[in-house]
């Protein structure tokens, strides 16, 4: 899971479906935004269906604009197999669709894929579906005539609804997976079994199930998804089986019943805020400030001063210390091996902490917004530190003081203050996520030979950025690393890469050549998003040859791929560009260099999830006084939901909406101004909340997959 969803926490909580509600759901939003975007530049036709060719060659419905009745999709287009009906691909453009038929060729149902279909009637899912996004089927009457005939809506052993249903239920031993939000919000649930065939609970499958009092999980059951049971509030005591793992993220959030829990030895993590506004956890911090599971220090908010973590912590969970201004002094024993994202964010009276040589990693934003914190031991051991790890802290700023490439331990962990040409040491082995994130002033890079891994976004939005030196050392180009670097005009990805990661080089506008060695063996989603001037350099027979023709991007050979393996006497591959002469006049204010992470990294195709967190780089550092959202602006002299004033609604509205919101729910100042504030609060209802930010990302989504949309008529849905 994304980051951002970690620092957003408190303003997406609970909303992470679509339902009967309409604009409840941000998970599910950013799913099908994320499709929706990732698509946009390279959509493609057949009759009234656009599709996209994913990564593997294989065919994706994203968009079904017909007024007939009956669609059949087919089992191929230009001979490639169609194998998925992406998120939200029926949603908007079928009013009068009664009948959809989908191929045996596909495999997976995309979220709110026919959401609110109202009229559709008839669907024919063949048996090779084995995956169905949340809310695929809602508001359809299909799935009402589905739940007329039994409360549990059963599809190819995914159980995909049960919000018909009322008292106790039993799961039936048909199902192996509980889709996403499978009950959500099902008022009428008292009790639930889960047989033995289950495997799978999906994220917030009982969320909102408040009147559910009890559950028996079966020793089948191996993973149990986020938010599974948010706010079940009338569950009393909960079992988790012996194969279970992992606890995921607010698991059981808001269970304001929940007593008694027996989390077995198997259980290795355990997600932030798992447990978070239950009696057992409150009863835990009476016994004891720090309330351990398995090892894992899952919570220690309740902890003054100065503290010594006790010696039975082999980990510092998740959030485990997240906003616990009164902690001052923190000392962790040999015992502890890893500290996980997001541990002391907002710790902000924390001036000193001890990490003893037993820690091998520092997870990402472990100790963002420690605003007092001067004093940090760090030992040789540490091999990994994650992005934003001590973003917003003194000793941070004293450090970027000494020299603005801050290094430690060969990790080259923050650049962000670089100005002009910057030569990375050859000290430095790895450059760590978002380590340049939004550093605008740099216009001119070079990495030595001693690097071998460039972290996720490390480069993101340096738009600035003309010219870049790349070592035969780099083995990978990681996720959205040069994203958003809008001066690059020309780079030339040296022989030793193998794997460019998704959304590498997206939104790169002005990017024209791009050189690929015929090495590089995978190409990630959206590597090339938004580069509508590009022409892909290599090797007829190669790998990049393939993706060009895949994507319809221009490609120009420099002869035939080779056979046998080829080895390379240069070191070093030098990329110049024209330096942009564009004058660009920046805001010096705590806001104005708020960057963004591109919608399509967040959910798209949310596989990774990869858990990452959206860079920040001048928050203020002092406590602020803003406390709540309720806005009475004047009249915005921006756009409506144009926060950055550039007269696009794009990817860095949507951050600056959701990164105000979550920063004013826990107490921190927003950072935009009176006019931005005005310009998100799109509803007009004086408060800037998660329906702002659902429109926004509405409105971008339908926009760029070609809809000129009024506001008027997104807000009317």
């Amino acid at each position: 899971m994304k980051l951002w969803k970690k620092v957003l926490s408190a303003a997406t909580a609970g909303v992470l479906c679509l339902g009967s509600v309409g604009v409840t759901g941000m998970q599910s939003v950013l799913e099908s935004v994320g499709t929706v975007l990732s698509v946009s530049a390279e959509n493609k036709t057949y009759g009234d269906l656009s599709y996209d060719v994913t990564d593997a060659g294989e065919i994706e419905i994203t968009r079904c604009d017909t007024d007939d009745s009956s669609v059949n999709i087919p089992a191929e287009i230009d001979g490639k197999p169609v194998t998925s009906i992406g998120g939200s691909a029926f949603y908007y453009g079928c009013p009068n669709l009664t009948e959809v038929t989908i191929p045996d060729s596909v495999t997976s149902i995309g979220p709110l894929a026919f959401y609110k279909c109202s009229d559709l009637t008839k669907i024919t899912i063949p048996d090779s579906v084995t995956s169905i996004g949340a809310s695929a089927f809602s508001g359809t009457p299909w799935l009402t005539a589905k739940q007329e005939e039994n409360a549990l809506v059963v599809v190819n052993h995914i159980l995909i609804d049960g919000t018909a249903c009322v008292g106790n239920v039993t799961i039936p031993n048909s199902v192996t997976l509980i889709g996403d939000c499978a009950f959500e919000n099902c008022t009428s649930l008292t009790k639930a079994t889960i047989s033995d065939s289950v495997t799978d609970i999906g994220g917030n499958v009982f969320k909102g199930c408040e009147n559910l009092t009890e559950i028996t999980i079966s020793d089948g059951v191996t993973s149990i998804g986020e938010w599974a049971f948010y706010e079940c509030t009338s569950l009393t005591e909960i079992i988790i089986p012996n194969n279970v793992s992992r606890i995921e993220e607010a698991t059981f959030y808001g269970c304001t019943s929940l007593t008694r829990i027996t989390i077995p030895d198997s259980v290795t993590y355990i997600g932030e805020s798992a447990f978070e506004e239950t009696p057992w956890l409150a009863a835990k911090q009476e016994e004891n400030p720090f309330v351990i599971v398995n090892g894992i220090l899952i919570n220690g908010v309740t902890c003054v001063g100065n503290i010594m973590i006790p010696d039975s912590v082999t980990s510092i969970g998740a959030g485990a210390f997240r906003y616990c201004e009164k902690l001052t002094d923190v000392t962790i024993p040999d015992s502890v091996t890893n500290i996980e994202s997001l541990a002391f964010v907002g710790c902000t009276g924390l001036s000193k902490i001890t990490i003893s040589d037993s820690v091998t990693s520092i997870e990402n934003g472990a100790f963002l917004g420690c605003t007092s914190l001067t004093a940090i031991t760090i030992p040789n051991s540490i091999t990994s530190i994650g992005g934003n790890a001590f973003s917003e802290t003194p000793w941070l700023a004293e450090k970027q003081k000494e020299n603005p490439l801050v290094v430690v331990n060969g990790i080259l962990i923050d650049g962000t203050t670089c100005t002009g040409n910057a030569v990375i040491p050859d000290s430095v082995t790895s450059i760590g996520e978002d380590a340049f994130f939004g550093c605008t002033s740099l216009t001119s890079i070079t990495i030595p030979n001693s690097v071998t891994e460039i972290g996720d976004r490390t480069f993101s939005y340096c738009t600035s950025l003309t010219s870049i030196t790349i070592p035969d050392s780099v083995t990978s180009i990681g996720e959205h690393t040069f994203s958003g670097c809008t001066s690059l005009t020309e780079i030339t990805i040296p022989d030793s890469v193998t794997f460019i990661d998704w959304g590498a080089f997206s939104d790169c506008t002005n990017l024209t050549k791009i050189t690929i060695p015929e090495g590089v063996t995978s190409i990630g989603s959206g590597a090339f998003e938004n580069c509508s001037n590009l022409t892909i350099y290599g090797y007829t027979g190669s790998y990049a040859e393939i993706y060009a023709m895949k994507k319809d991007i221009p490609f120009v050979s420099l002869g035939n791929a080779t056979t046998t393996e080829t080895t390379t006497t240069t070191t070093e591959t030098t990329t110049t560009t024209t330096e942009s002469t564009n004058t660009t006049t920046e805001s010096t204010t705590a806001t104005s260099d708020q960057t963004t992470e591109t919608t399509a990294s967040t959910a798209a195709t949310t596989t990774a999830a990869t858990d990452t967190i959206t860079k920040t780089t001048a928050t203020t550092a002092t406590t602020t006084t803003s406390t709540a959202t309720t806005t009475n602006p004047e009249t915005p002299t921006l756009a409506k939901g144009d926060l950055d004033g550039n007269d696009t609604l794009d990817s860095t509205d949507i951050f600056y909406t959701m990164l105000y919101i979550a920063n004013v729910a826990v107490g921190n100042d927003g950072g935009l101004t009176a006019e931005q504030i005005a310009a998100a609060d799109v509803d007009g209802n004086g408060i800037v909340d998660s329906t702002d930010s659902f429109y926004i990302m509405y409105y971008v989504a339908l926009h760029g997959a070609g809809h000129n949309t009024s506001w008027e008529e997104v807000l009317a849905k």
